[in-house]
């Protein structure tokens, strides 16, 4: 990925992220996305091979430890937008492992 759709990525997982946290009645901080954005940049500009974890894990990870919610997070959750863009995500790690 390069930086431009790594920042695209990000929003489009952030975004998605608030709107299933609303939906579940989570009172956000925005500050908190702010972080979180800095830290998905961080992971999923790394080469694939260095990535430890998938962008549902992350963001699993992310509302349990800053809001308590123990729900594993799924492509679905977060919109047809962030849904495609995993997916994408995950075809393009695939094919950087059989190059």
């Amino acid at each position: 990925m390069n930086n431009i759709d790594i920042d695209s990525f990000v929003r489009i997982l952030t975004n998605g992220l608030k709107i299933y946290l609303k939906n579940e009645k989570v009172e956000i901080v925005e500050s908190d996305f702010q972080i979180l954005e800095n830290k998905l940049i961080s992971e999923f500009s790394l080469p694939y091979i260095d990535q430890t974890q998938t962008p549902t894990q992350f963001l699993s990870e992310f509302v349990k430890n800053k809001y308590g919610v123990e729900k594993y997070i799924t492509p679905q959750n977060l919109g047809s937008d962030a849904h495609e863009q995993i997916m994408l995500w995950g075809l393009n790690k695939a094919r950087k492992f059989n190059d």
